[in-house]
């Protein structure tokens, strides 16, 4: 389905609740890797300052390349420095790259925008898979409480995209039958499968600063894609 089409389908089946995914949807994960690895190789530098520095630059080079819905970006730094997460070196660089995002996050394009035009028109929510401590943060650093009717984390409600359940308390949430709900994701196996699974229109928007992940033969393609949030400017 052509861009310019998402919106006369969410009006044709007359969608009322339209959710989002919240990394990389509404807010520009992707774009802040650089900034946070940044503040981790200080950090691994600090508690380890023997660490080879060659060995850092191929950890930083992979981790930037790294798919961060397949492998995980920190992941990634682990494997080349050869440590765990919960090694002093892997805790301190885990520290440093949660904590610095709140201030390097920006807004996706057009997602205020599209916020406070469909806000009183739909009903609005947002289902992110994180732990609480590390979605919030970013959730508080734009208000988006205040402009959506639901926000599902999946580490508050113990299932994650693309289980069906998660989307299942969004709907309980606003009252809203599947059918009658649309939700945009990143995402094809977790927002896109998710919310087929649910019985949710699904419309994916195609990321930004990495190459989209191969669609699954056994995940149904997205009901409409989406060039930017901007192309449901006319709802």
């Amino acid at each position: 389905m052509t861009n310019s089409a998402a919106s006369r389908l969410i009006e044709t089946r007359g969608v009322t609740l339209i959710s989002f995914d919240l990394d990389d949807t509404l807010v520009d994960t992707d774009a802040a890797a650089p900034a946070r690895f940044e503040a981790v190789l200080r950090a691994v530098v600090e508690a380890a300052p023997a660490t080879d520095r060659a060995l850092l630059t191929r950890a930083h080079e992979r981790a930037l390349a790294a798919d961060p819905i397949i492998d995980g970006r920190l992941g990634a730094f682990f494997a080349v420095l050869g440590v765990t997460g919960e090694s002093p070196v892997g805790q301190a660089a885990r520290r440093a790259y949660n904590d610095i995002l709140p201030d390097v996050l920006e807004w996706m394009d057009g997602a205020p925008e599209l916020l406070a035009r469909l806000h009183g028109r739909y009903r609005l929510g947002i289902v992110t898979n994180g732990p609480s401590e590390i979605q919030r943060p970013k959730l508080d650093k734009f208000n988006l409480a205040s402009l959506v009717d639901a926000v599902i984390v999946s580490g508050e409600v113990g299932v994650h995209k693309p289980d069906a359940a998660i989307f299942a308390h969004l709907l309980h949430a606003t009252g809203v039958p599947a059918g009658s709900a649309a939700h945009i994701g990143d995402s094809l196996s977790a927002d896109v499968a998710g919310a087929h699974a649910a019985g949710m229109t699904a419309l994916w928007l195609p990321p930004r600063h990495r190459v989209a992940e191969e669609r699954a033969a056994d995940i149904a393609p997205p009901d409409a894609v989406l060039a930017s949030l901007s192309d449901l400017a006319s709802l």
